[in-house]
């Protein structure tokens, strides 16, 4: 069995999402202290090209990772808010992605298995 070692702390969410699976000793720092800013940094650092269940998911999921949970569910509520109380367009499936995101990330999937958990493909998929 290899040590593990200490993570890195400041990387774009895909490394971060790696992170675990290539064997580090703790979980990664947040990237801001605020809650806002914690949520914000996980949110800028999505890959393109995703589908906007596949960015709500995988927001969630980083946020659970990176911030907490709870901040991943309040990220997520809020934004529906938002959109509900402005010009974006309030749903109950994004509301639904996000909480599949925080089930993907509570085991520390790697970044093909978080990708994977919330196209629901993986066999553990929530």
């Amino acid at each position: 069995m290899r040590p593990l070692r200490p993570c890195p702390s400041r990387l774009p969410l895909g490394a971060l999402l790696a992170l675990c699976a290539a064997g580090c000793s703790s979980a990664p720092e947040r990237p801001a202290a605020s809650f806002r800013g914690c949520a914000e940094a996980v949110v800028a650092a999505l890959p393109a090209g995703l589908t906007d269940a596949e960015q709500h998911c995988l927001a969630s999921a980083g946020i659970a990772q990176r911030c907490s949970r709870f901040e991943a569910w309040a990220a997520g509520w809020g934004k529906e808010i938002r959109d509900a109380l402005g010009e974006g367009d309030a749903s109950i499936a994004d509301l639904a992605a996000d909480r599949r995101g925080r089930r993907c990330a509570a085991p520390r999937r790697g970044a093909e298995e978080l990708l994977a958990c919330c196209r629901g493909l993986s066999s553990g998929a929530p």
